[in-house]
């Protein structure tokens, strides 16, 4: 099967990764009320949220909050690791003081991702909620970046009973602590989606990382091409990825190790997804040095 013309110019593309398990709802989107309304939150500074407003980007400073359910994530990964949940607070004679909640986690992704902020939302037994937020600026691609938040509590909390939501602007992104299942879950509804009402479509990439650029082959800085051959199953997911051709050996490796996570909007016939088998082609350009 010839190459689809939309895999010849694709030019950037998003992942997805396993993680642990821990529950969390549906994708939803933060709102922060400013002047009595709630606006979805566009970035964070600090903890202070900024939100849009007659074409403006504002601080809401009331710091109150919802979470409202949305269609779909950005399909985009992020990997939580050496993540530390706890509480801390004082006795004094008996009663609980300077109650606080810290969370710590340390962050990697494929992409670069610019407004990176996550919410905590705390849940305790008497159906008290409070939800916080916290910057993380910019990720960069395959970088670690460590972020931590200390919280103060008005109530007393299982350090167990929360949820994190993580956001790349107004959108949340698949991380971690989302179970495969849920998140491959949400992959269908976003799939069924783009299918509804098709009768005849290519396949179409939904997500999946760019492929990294061979450290060995930096020093020489050698530009170069592989081809790579996968099956793409009704689902969308990819089986059986094989190197068809490759500059150089490094080049083929990089490219397979990326296609491995990508997931497709399948193929449509008649009306129903099928089958079907692609040759992706990648070109290797040296990446520049970032200022």
């Amino acid at each position: 099967m010839n190459t689809p013309s939309f895999l010849r110019h694709l030019v950037l593309v998003l992942c997805l990764l396993a993680g642990f398990t821990a529950p969390l709802s549906a994708q939803e989107t933060l709102f922060a009320n400013l002047d009595g309304k709630y606006y979805p939150v566009r970035r964070v500074r600090a903890s202070a949220p900024i939100v849009e407003k007659d074409g403006k980007m504002v601080f809401a400073e009331g710091r109150k909050y919802t979470l409202q359910k949305t269609d779909e994530y950005l399909p985009v990964f992020v990997e939580l690791r050496n993540v530390v949940v706890k509480k801390r607070h004082l006795n004094m004679k008996g009663a609980q003081l300077n109650r606080e909640f810290i969370f710590e986690a340390t962050l990697e992704t494929p992409y670069d991702l610019d407004d990176v902020y996550f919410a905590l939302e705390l849940n305790a037994d008497n159906d008290m909620k409070t939800i916080f937020v916290q910057e993380v600026g910019q990720l960069d691609a395959r970088h670690f970046k460590s972020v931590s938040a200390v919280l103060p509590l008005a109530f007393d909390l299982d350090s167990g009973k929360y949820k994190l939501h993580l956001f790349s602007g107004s959108r949340e992104v698949f991380q971690s602590k989302i179970p495969p299942q849920q998140r491959e879950a949400a992959l269908d509804r976003m799939i069924a989606r783009r299918i509804a009402g098709v009768q005849d479509a290519p396949p179409q990439v939904l997500c999946g990382p760019g492929p990294e650029y061979p450290s060995d082959l930096l020093q020489a800085k050698t530009r170069g091409q592989a081809i790579i051959s996968i099956h793409i199953d009704a689902r969308g997911q990819v089986s059986n990825p094989a190197v068809k051709s490759a500059a150089a050996p490094a080049f083929g490796e990089a490219a397979l190790a990326a296609v491995r996570l990508w997931r497709f909007v399948p193929e449509v016939k008649g009306g129903r997804p099928v089958e079907a088998q692609v040759d992706l082609p990648f070109d290797f350009t040296p990446p520049e040095k970032k200022s």
